[in-house]
């Protein structure tokens, strides 16, 4: 448009400077056809004087006068000086030149050239108005669709157009490709690469939708548990590497399953959806799984890599469900050996309760104090000492029966109540022992392993065991073995809080290996409480006695007592006397009790 301008502009300075030549320079003529017919009239006057009459009339002069100039106004005056009286010499004679023929022939030249040239012009402008309308069509045209011409190779401006439509191309590419990288970052975990937790529950929630019944898949869940210790010990780089480490183990396990895919879903947890029966793939990959992680476990000189938790995903199911039956095998696979795995299947309605259901329920417990204290005596084999009894826990439904543990404390600790039940525990459990006042016994509380991160609660917990000092000195409180070795500094700042209120600790499930005596040394708890696989097999295994009873001495020689857990036969009984251990507990002792009941039983054997 521009250029268009331009052009118009010349145009017209063309149109305006032919104008002017065309009255120019017929008017140019005619002044110097004048001028030369004035010069000769200069030339010829003088020797026609004498012959001529007073007033003449010579072709070529319009007014002659003798001694003065003509009276007649000059009409010519664009003949300038030639249209004016003209004096001969120093003769007093003037005349003035006959223009009328000079204009005319001016006039009649000049007049069809302007028009000649504004008629020129005007079509010049018109056929240029045309072409400029053509071209404006044409490159809006090529401005919507951009397809290349003969004309567009030969016009610079279609070439800009048609290479900025390509630049215009290339930038919407290089922009999609940004923003699919971008989308895929972030469901990405930048750390070990894997889909992070909005692509799980994206994932998942598609699975749930699945709207054919029949489609089934398995969800693996493995908990990085050594991460936390990793951390503490080795720094944080340390156990960056820890979890790419694993999520490289995943990985290889899952490389042959169609359709597998892995997320990292929190810090220590790594989520993966796989197509298929549950059953025979827990199997499989459990297996294949945990023995890539012992060996890990031995390179790296661990006493746990991770656990592994499976369960089933059907359609129709909430996601709340699926993650509480899998945090509920991860608890229960913790239970066990190191590196192990376990399954659990739909098998109660509860499971199925959403979020907001599970919150509200709970709240309910808390303000209600709907808690059930369970107890568990040991008997002790030596008088001297005072009777110790375990105490449980047990959360009743809405139809009379109770949720499973595993299942409330999964969905305590995914709403944020965990520390809400263990203070309520924790409260009613030293109203009821001042409530039934049973001297000569010790009250065993069991601890969570998300206590010892919480420094809020050790203060609440030394304050309220100051504050209630008549009972705190009946307290024992217990925390796995695998628990302290990951927070090993954790679990000593509890132990000197716990010996400067007055209570006493104990490590339970006691002896998964021989880092368990450097434990035993560092933490000198008040009781060791073996582990029940030690128990279990106790009869068959030589070896395993060995080690029980290099337990049993070392802990007594640093002034710990020694109970047994998981006793269930007077074989296992008698051999673990025979070792001289300090108590037994199991049901071969007493189940369970309330609390009410045990006190009764108690005061009557008083």
């Amino acid at each position: 448009m521009r250029e268009s301008r331009s052009f118009s502009q010349a145009l017209l300075c063309v149109a305006l400077i032919l104008m002017l030549l065309s009255v120019l320079l017929p008017w140019w003529a005619a002044r110097s056809s004048l001028a030369m017919q004035q010069q000769q009239l200069n030339q010829q006057l003088p020797a026609l004087l004498s012959e001529l009459p007073a007033q003449p009339r010579l072709p070529g002069i319009s007014a002659f006068s003798r001694a003065s100039p003509p009276l007649l106004p000059e009409q010519a005056w664009w003949f300038g000086e030639l249209a004016q009286p003209q004096q001969l010499g120093q003769t007093p004679v003037f005349y003035t030149l006959d223009t009328g023929a000079a204009t005319r022939q001016w006039l009649s030249v000049s007049a069809p050239l302007a028009l000649l040239s504004l008629i020129l012009c005007v079509a010049l402008q018109f056929r240029l108005h045309r072409v400029q309308k053509a071209r404006q069509q044409y490159l809006l045209t090529l401005l919507q669709q951009p397809e290349p011409t003969a004309n567009s190779l030969s016009d610079p401006l279609a070439q800009e157009i048609m290479a900025l439509h390509r630049r215009h191309q290339q930038q919407q590419q290089e922009l999609q490709q940004k923003l699919e990288e971008a989308q895929l970052q972030s469901q990405r975990d930048s750390l070990t690469t894997l889909g992070n937790r909005y692509a799980f529950r994206r994932d998942l929630t598609h699975q749930l939708a699945n709207e054919n019944r029949l489609a089934t898949a398995t969800l693996m869940m493995v908990r990085a548990i050594a991460l936390q210790d990793i951390n503490s010990r080795h720094g944080f780089q340390a156990g960056d590497q820890y979890l790419q480490n694993i999520a490289r183990l995943i990985r290889k396990v899952i490389q042959s399953r169609i359709g597998a895919h892995a997320y990292r879903i929190s810090g220590s947890d790594i989520a993966v959806l796989l197509p298929g029966q549950c059953d025979p793939l827990a199997s499989s990959l459990g297996s294949e799984l945990q023995q890539e992680l012992y060996h890990y476990q031995n390179i790296h000189d661990l006493d746990c890599v991770a656990y592994i938790g499976f369960t089933q995903l059907l359609p129709g199911q909430s996601p709340e469900s699926i993650l509480i039956r899998a945090d509920s095998a991860l608890a229960q696979a913790q239970s066990g050996e190191p590196n192990g795995w376990r399954i659990v299947m739909k098998n109660s309605d509860d499971e199925d309760l959403g979020e907001s259901q599970w919150r509200q329920r709970l709240q309910s417990m808390l303000d209600g104090d709907q808690i059930l204290l369970m107890i568990q005596p040991a008997r002790l084999l030596k008088p001297s000492l005072p009777g110790y009894n375990e105490v449980f826990t047990h959360f009743p439904d809405e139809n009379g029966g109770v949720y499973p543990s595993s299942t409330v404390f999964a969905m305590l600790q995914r709403l944020g109540m965990s520390m809400l039940f263990e203070q309520k525990i924790i409260e009613m459990i030293l109203q009821q022992v001042a409530l039934h006042d049973l001297p000569g016994q010790r009250w065993a509380i069991n601890l969570t392993p998300a206590s010892l991160q919480q420094s809020s609660f050790l203060i609440w917990l030394e304050r309220v065991l100051m504050r209630n000092s008549n009972v705190t000195a009946s307290l024992v409180f217990e925390l796995d073995e695998h628990v302290l070795e990951h927070q090993l500094s954790h679990g000593k700042r509890l132990i000197e809080m716990l010996r400067r209120s007055g209570a006493r600790s104990a490590i339970s499930k006691f002896g998964h290996g021989y880092g368990s005596f450097r434990l035993l040394k560092d933490i000198k708890p008040d009781y060791v409480k073996l582990d029940p696989e030690l128990v279990r097999h106790l009869e068959d295994d030589s070896a395993n006695q060995q080690f029980v009873r290099m337990i049993i001495d070392l802990a007594q020689r640093l002034g710990c007592h020694v109970v047994a857990e998981g006793v269930e036969t007077e074989d296992q009984k008698r051999l673990l006397e025979t070792m001289y251990i300090d108590g037994v507990q199991g049901y071969l002792v007493s189940k369970p009790l309330p609390l009410a009941e045990f006190s009764t039983q108690a005061a009557g054997l008083g």
